[in-house]
Formats: C-alpha cells, sequence, structure tokens
C-alpha cells in the first residue's frame, strides 16, 4: 500500500472511532452516611477529608442520618457538604418509631438543603401524610423506595425517586423498574455496587459510602 492510500485509511479510520457512539457510563448521584460514620468524622475531624473524597467520586447529594446529632454538629456537617458542592439531604430514618409529625418531619430539615423520606415511611405514613408534608416542606423531597412499593409512591411530590435494588438476583428487574418510573438505582455497596458497569448510563446512589470503612480501619488501629 502506498503512503498516501495509507494516511487515507488512517485518517478514515480515525474519523469512524470519533464519529462511533461511546458506552455511556453509569452517573453517580447520592450516597448516604449513617448517624455512626457522622459522629466519627466529627470526632476524628476527617469531616472536610470524608467531604471532599465523596465530591472526588463524583457525587452530587449527600443523605444524612441526623437522629439524635445535635444541632451544632448538623450545622458543621451541612456546612461541610456545601463547602464540598454537594447537596445535604437530612435522611429520615423510621419516622414511625418516634411518631414524628409533619412539623416535626420539616423540623428535621431545619439545616438542610433537602430531606429523604424511605421505604419506612411509605409503609407506616399515607398518601395523605405525603401530601400534607409536600405542602408544608417547600425544598426538595427525595423519595426512596423498595421495588414492591412502587404502587405506593405518590402521584406526585417527589422531587426525585430512588428505587432500592440491593440484591443481585433481582437486580434487572429493579433497573427496569427505575427506568419506568424515571428513578435513580440505589445499590448497595456490599451487595450491587460491584455491577454500576451494567448501568449504562443510568443514574445510581450508594447505600452506604462504599469507601467510609477506611476511617474505621483509621480509627481502630493502635
Amino acid at each position: 500500500m502506498s503512503t498516501s492510500k495509507f494516511l487515507l485509511t488512517a485518517l478514515a479510520g480515525t474519523a469512524f472511532l470519533a464519529l462511533a457512539p461511546q458506552a455511556a457510563q453509569a452517573a453517580p448521584s447520592g450516597t448516604w452516611l449513617s448517624q455512626p460514620q457522622i459522629r466519627y468524622h466529627v470526632s476524628s475531624n476527617t469531616l472536610n477529608q470524608a467531604m471532599a473524597k465523596i465530591k472526588q467520586q463524583q457525587y452530587k447529594v449527600v443523605f444524612l442520618d441526623f437522629r439524635n446529632v445535635s444541632d451544632e454538629v448538623q450545622k458543621q456537617v451541612s456546612q461541610a457538604a456545601r463547602q464540598h458542592q454537594l447537596k445535604p439531604v437530612v435522611w429520615i430514618q423510621s419516622p414511625q418509631l418516634r411518631s414524628l409529625t409533619v412539623p416535626q418531619l420539616v423540623h428535621e430539615a431545619r439545616h438542610t438543603d433537602g430531606l429523604q423520606v424511605d421505604d419506612h415511611y411509605f409503609t407506616h405514613y399515607s398518601q395523605k401524610d405525603f401530601f400534607k408534608l409536600r405542602r408544608a416542606y417547600t425544598k426538595t423531597i427525595y423519595c426512596s423506595i423498595q421495588p414492591f412499593q412502587a404502587k405506593q409512591l405518590p402521584s406526585g411530590g417527589c422531587n426525585q425517586v430512588d428505587v432500592q435494588c440491593y440484591t443481585p438476583s433481582s437486580l434487572a428487574n429493579c433497573m427496569k423498574l427505575a427506568d419506568r418510573l424515571n428513578a435513580v438505582t440505589s445499590l448497595s455497596a456490599q451487595n450491587t455496587y460491584q455491577h454500576r458497569q451494567t448501568l449504562a448510563g443510568r443514574r445510581f446512589n450508594v447505600f452506604l459510602w462504599p469507601y467510609s470503612n477506611q476511617f474505621f480501619k483509621t480509627a481502630i488501629q493502635p
């Protein structure tokens, strides 16, 4: 093959590769920090380090378990999230155990930029209760459900929905449900996070933040 023909063939191949569709990468959306994680990061002065790493992994939202956490610490954690361009959202865990009313639910989110109600909420509260909350709370509401709760999901009022796809055997069907609901796919750091490459261009959450154990390992070292 002449040099000129070789160059033309190479250029044509390069142009084809440039025009070929690229496989879409799954997009990180949010991750959760439990109460023990929050207490650890605050007490060990690693809070900013944790938020920086969460941001580096391209998450946008951090769901925060603030049960029995002081106002001062709630403000500190929320501000640390904002400083790293993360949206702090209170994760309202098991509200039925505390018999939380709508005003109390709103109060739970006093230091954050949104609130999340999850499968525990939808199991124990009615859609009427949800719409009372929606009227009372003017910021973002995140709704997290298990797949069997699809029919319990309100017809409106959730700014974002995620479906908890925590079991590898049901992941494919769970993703189909998330697609139908235009929802985020929530993975489990322990069970399904390693399958994130199958998500294609879908958005995903991770429960819990999958790298926090680094800090716990450090904490127990002599």
